[in-house]
């Protein structure tokens, strides 16, 4: 459970107007700079290499999304890490790297060459950066028998990194300690493009708060928060996008600690 101290970064978000430079996923970026916008951070998307350094120089945290990579995008990739010298907090979403080698590769070969903040990703992505069996269909999580704390425990201290494992349950654990969110609703998984907008909302967080691992926790359950809220006032799935984006921009401390 959070105290009210820490679910106060949700007024502190809005106060502080992060910039959040996110390399996007090309199926989401209105969702991810919707979604940031809500919440009182500030989105910024780029695709040119040429203009990497500004844009780290601009942004408080960083966002790499590998939904959608090819070999232009990895260029833009490597320009902002480059860039970036382990100054700003990044976040990588390692989308449906279980589905190709080219993915996992790539992903590999970024937490081997550079540091990151926090890892986002469902189970089945998290289990392949963690080398465990996992039967996964794209971007979905899919199904495995492996022990998802573990997982989780395994990749966070192989890359020094805090790691926010994502799902019905949410695993946030830095190797030592474990945070658990049980907030949860079906529609984020309807919903394409949750994730991507999750990951880019706890990089607003970590931009406004040198204690990472809190941020990512009080981030991950902000977000679940609002979603549940909006469904408790929802008829279908329609209405509660709608509904979730109005939340996501007026939502309070003190309505996340009743919806806990």
């Amino acid at each position: 459970m959070l105290t009210k101290l820490q679910l106060k970064l949700v007024e502190q978000v809005r106060q502080q107007n992060p910039v959040v430079l996110t390399i996007a996923n090309m199926v989401t970026p209105d969702k991810v700079a919707d979604g940031l916008s809500a919440i009182g951070a500030s989105p910024i998307m780029s695709i040119a290499p040429q203009e990497s350094l500004e844009m780290v120089e601009l942004a408080n945290a960083i966002t790499i999304n590998l939904g959608t990579i090819d070999d232009k995008q990895k260029d833009e990739v490597i320009a902002v890490l480059k860039a970036n010298h382990n100054q700003k907090p990044i976040v990588l979403d390692p989308v449906a790297i279980g589905a190709s080698h080219y993915r996992l590769a790539f992903a590999k070969q970024l937490l081997h060459n550079y540091q990151f903040t926090v890892i986002r990703g469902n189970a089945g992505e998290i289990a392949a950066l963690a080398n465990i069996n996992w039967h996964s269909r794209g971007i979905d999580s899919g199904n495995g028998q492996a022990d998802l704390h573990k997982i989780a425990n395994t990749v966070a201290r192989e890359y020094h990194c805090i790691v926010v494992l994502t799902g019905q349950t949410d695993i946030i654990t830095d190797g030592n300690n474990t945070f658990i969110n049980q907030l949860s609703t079906s529609y984020f998984v309807t919903n394409v493009g949750s994730g991507d907008v999750l990951s880019s909302v706890i990089a607003a967080y970590l931009g406004v708060s040198k204690d990472y691992y809190t941020a990512a926790c009080t981030a991950t359950t902000v977000f679940t928060a609002t979603g549940v809220k909006a469904a408790r006032e929802s008829s279908g799935f329609g209405q509660w996008q709608v509904k979730f984006r109005d939340e996501l921009a007026s939502i309070k401390s003190s309505e996340v600690l009743s919806v806990l």
